[in-house]
């Protein structure tokens, strides 16, 4: 299992802490239990566990995707081998990917170099998952700045004034 904590710094202020952690299936290297919790602005807290896939990955493993994630170009059209999944991660190499979140074809959010930067893509597309399960507004996760850790260190003053702040911002669902 590997573990990983960020800081998720919205456009508006807010602080949003997030633990994720990956558990690969044995049966296969391509399919991992991923578990993320997210702590809200707003103080509530929620975990979201799914399975995430990348081809090639012998059946059934991508049927029961909750996260796709293709690398290869030349499988773009991967899709359809896990229609389940609530997102489809297309990487484009290492600065940008984009991702399908939702069920809707326009709900595309693009990530760039500053959030390959702070984890990798199949990362992403995991907390994408959760911000879904948690009824974030996707696009906002395309403006938010990450840094790795659980808390960012700051004096008692400036981190009193972020929670001040966070407390005030709210996510509403798009």
């Amino acid at each position: 299992m590997t573990a990983r904590r960020l800081n998720l710094h919205g456009p508006d202020g807010c602080v949003l802490l997030a633990a994720v952690e990956e558990t690969p299936v044995p049966e296969t290297v391509t399919a991992v239990r991923t578990a993320v919790r997210l702590r809200l602005p707003d103080g509530g807290r929620v975990t979201d566990h799914h399975l995430r896939v990348a081809p090639p990955a012998p059946r059934p493993w991508p049927l029961l995707a909750d996260v796709l994630v293709v690398r290869d170009p030349g499988r773009a059209g991967a899709a359809h081998l896990a229609p389940g999944a609530a997102v489809l991660a297309l990487p484009q190499g290492p600065t940008e990917c984009r991702m399908r979140c939702g069920p809707r074809r326009d709900a595309w959010v693009e990530l760039g170099s500053g959030h390959a930067a702070v984890a990798p893509w199949e990362v992403w597309a995991s907390l994408a998952h959760a911000w879904l399960v948690a009824g974030l507004p996707v696009r906002a996760l395309a403006a938010v700045r990450a840094a790795p850790g659980g808390h960012p260190a700051a004096s008692s003053a400036a981190s009193r004034a972020r929670t001040a702040s966070a407390r005030s911002v709210r996510f509403t669902p798009t």
